[in-house]
């Protein structure tokens, strides 16, 4: 990753003063429930977030969640799950979001997870086809929630 030009920035539970700066990238206001719950998160340290700058412009998003209430989602010390890989509309297909999939892969295998998972709606192909790309090559769920068709991926790591 060309760090001269980027800066990934980590936001853990102590650096969470730029939280709605993520606004940048995603609606906040829009999803509220989603934006109190992330913070939560990160309050409580089960979500470690990190963001992909360009001249100080957040533009990109991409988390790592230790513990959901979803076994298929996490598994203590084996199994952590990539939460919300956003990248800002005017800045996809850049390849930013290979490179926060290959980031935080990275990460999760420094912090001795064997595996990562992610979620993906069907009906999001060009999420699926860089999911498929960068590795998540196992189905471990295909179903259907309030938002659609959707299956959860994993990754050896």
């Amino acid at each position: 990753m060309d760090m001269l030009k980027v800066f990934l920035r980590l936001m853990a539970r102590n650096k969470i003063t730029d939280f709605n700066k993520c606004n940048n990238i995603w609606d906040m206001q829009r999803r509220s429930d989603l934006a109190k719950q992330f913070y939560h998160e990160l309050l409580t340290g089960n979500r470690t977030t990190y963001i992909y700058t360009i001249d100080n412009e957040f533009v990109g998003e991409i988390s790592l969640v230790k513990e959901m209430n979803d076994a298929d989602y996490t598994i203590p010390d084996r199994r952590i799950y990539v939460s919300l890989l956003i990248v800002k509309k005017e800045y996809r297909r850049q390849g930013i979001g290979r490179k926060l999939i290959d980031f935080i892969a990275e990460k999760a295998k420094s912090r001795g997870y064997a595996e990562i998972s992610i979620g993906v709606d069907l009906d999001n192909y060009p999420a699926l086809k860089l999911y498929i790309e960068a590795g998540f090559d196992q189905i471990i769920y295909i179903g259907e929630d309030e938002q659609g068709r959707y299956m959860k991926l994993l990754k050896k790591i």
